[in-house]
């Protein structure tokens, strides 16, 4: 039975010529993964996984291509989506660590009310200057779009927008996620 009829039948489904291509190639795969990446595990799993998304992408293949380059591209690719995933995780859990090890306002308990969240964001707003707490309430208590606001008051619409993206992030700040769930829980369009 020629390569090039495994691929053919292999690209039809059969089992048996899957396996003769794994067999043909896991160790190359193996080989070329543990050098990329200078980790025997990871290359192990990434080389299974190789061969899985090899399988699942086996309709896309050219019978007269390069098998072995193919087979390779998947390894890589993976190899380069794991680098990135694990750099992001170092990243967010870095992120993480600086957060946790910065002194925190007191947020608000997730189990709280709605109502009490009001409360508190009523509270924090009294802090702020008139205007841009007159242009919140707007749009928060009266449903009013930045287009309505300005009008009534004779201002743009960008002062508008820029007013009410400054007090979400204030109040993001103080009150942290339960803002958001509010928000979400209200409907509210900010």
């Amino acid at each position: 039975m020629s390569e090039s009829l495994n691929i053919e039948l292999f690209i039809a489904g059969d089992m048996d010529a899957f396996r003769s291509v794994y067999v043909a190639y896991i160790g190359r795969t193996l080989n070329f993964l543990t050098f990329l990446s200078h980790d025997e595990n990871l290359a192990e799993d990434l080389a299974q996984n190789t061969f899985l998304q090899l399988w699942n992408s086996r309709s896309n293949i050219n019978p007269d291509g390069n098998i072995e380059g193919y087979i390779f591209a998947i390894a890589r690719n993976l190899l380069l989506h794991e680098i990135r995933s694990r750099a992001i995780h170092e990243r967010f859990t870095e992120k993480v660590g600086e957060k946790e090890n910065e002194p925190q306002e007191p947020q608000i308990d997730d189990t709280l009310t709605c109502e009490a969240i009001e409360q508190q964001i009523l509270t924090l707003l009294a802090a702020l200057p008139d205007s841009r707490r007159r242009i919140f309430m707007m749009r928060w208590s009266d449903g009013l779009s930045n287009k309505e606001i300005a009008a009534r008051l004779g201002i743009s619409e960008k002062t508008v927008s820029t007013q009410i993206h400054r007090t979400v992030q204030y109040l993001k700040g103080k009150i942290g996620d339960s803002f958001i769930v509010l928000c979400a829980i209200l409907a509210i369009q900010i």
